[in-house]
């Protein structure tokens, strides 16, 4: 009876020891694989670009002042108007001309001064537009601006004129969303009480007439790295906080391993990365690592 009784325990502790051990696990039962994109790390250049709001300035503004009292006796030129250096603008006489006109002096020319214009350019502002009005010495006749002479007004708050220096390029996007070519004028050495901002004048490096107070943007190169590690944008992870940044590295064909990293600068498309543990060429997961655990099998599609 007890050599039964051990028997049974016997096959009870046997029994429940084989119950504890794991399953083999099937292949229903493994990880899922994962299907993701890929790239290749990069070595390259980047550029970090600092944008300032400006507006087009004509600053050589020409004064077409009478040099007598007398009456405008002739002008045919209109506001807008393009005017060449030397083109005549006014026809003035004195009153004194004008009243010892003699029957005989039919071609009404006697004592007429002819005002000029001192350079070229286009009728900006125009006070006096018909004949018949008299006017005093030193009247404002008209203004005439230099179109040649264009240039970009910022307002760079001042820590940031470190960054600038004369002749140093830039890129101007018009309204248009047109982008030419330009360059620092000159820097005035003088600052807003109020806004702390230095006045900062840019000369557009192009053939195209631009009208004055237009509205646009100067974008300069504010730091630039050579030879670093380049990856896309949608390649680089990073927590809520944005404190921690890391991709997805696929190692030993088709595992992908989480590698932290720290976050250079970056621009609209490409961001630098910096880790000793990666290099050129590491393979990292460019589209579907969102979410993704480490060590996690993948599939790369194209």
């Amino acid at each position: 009876m007890n050599k039964i009784l051990l028997q049974l325990l016997v096959f009870s502790i046997a029994y429940s020891l084989s119950s504890c051990r794991p399953r083999s696990t099937s292949a229903d039962e493994r990880m899922p694989v994962v299907s993701v994109k890929a790239e290749q790390i990069v070595s390259g250049t980047i550029e970090k670009e600092i944008s300032f709001n400006g507006s087009t300035v004509y600053l050589k503004k020409t004064q077409v002042l009478s040099p007598i009292s007398g009456y405008v006796v002739g002008t045919s030129i209109r506001f807008g108007q393009e005017v060449q250096k030397g083109m005549v603008l006014f026809e003035l006489k004195t009153r004194e001309s004008k009243a010892l006109e003699s029957a005989n002096d039919t071609s009404g020319m006697s004592g007429t001064i002819k005002i000029r214009a001192g350079s070229d350019g286009f009728i900006s502002e125009l006070n006096i537009n018909e004949s018949g009005v008299y006017v005093a010495e030193g009247s404002i006749l008209c203004n005439v601006a230099d179109n040649m002479d264009l240039m970009v007004r910022l307002n760079v708050p001042y820590e940031y004129i470190s960054i600038l220096s004369r002749e140093k390029k830039c890129r101007i996007r018009l309204a248009d969303n047109t982008v030419i070519p330009g360059s620092v004028f000159r820097i005035l050495p003088s600052v807003d009480e109020a806004n702390q901002t230095q006045t900062v004048l840019v000369k557009p490096e192009t053939s195209r007439l631009i009208p004055e107070n237009l509205n646009l943007l100067v974008f300069f190169i504010k730091e630039k790295h050579d030879k670093t590690m380049l990856v896309s944008k949608s390649s680089l992870m990073t927590d809520e906080t944005q404190s921690e940044f890391w991709v997805m590295k696929i190692d030993s064909g088709d595992t992908a391993v989480k590698i932290p990293v720290a976050k250079g600068i970056e621009n609209d498309s490409i961001a630098e990365i910096i880790s000793s543990d990666l290099k050129v060429n590491d393979l990292i997961i460019s589209e579907g690592a969102y979410g993704l655990p480490d060590s996690t099998i993948v599939s790369i599609v194209k």
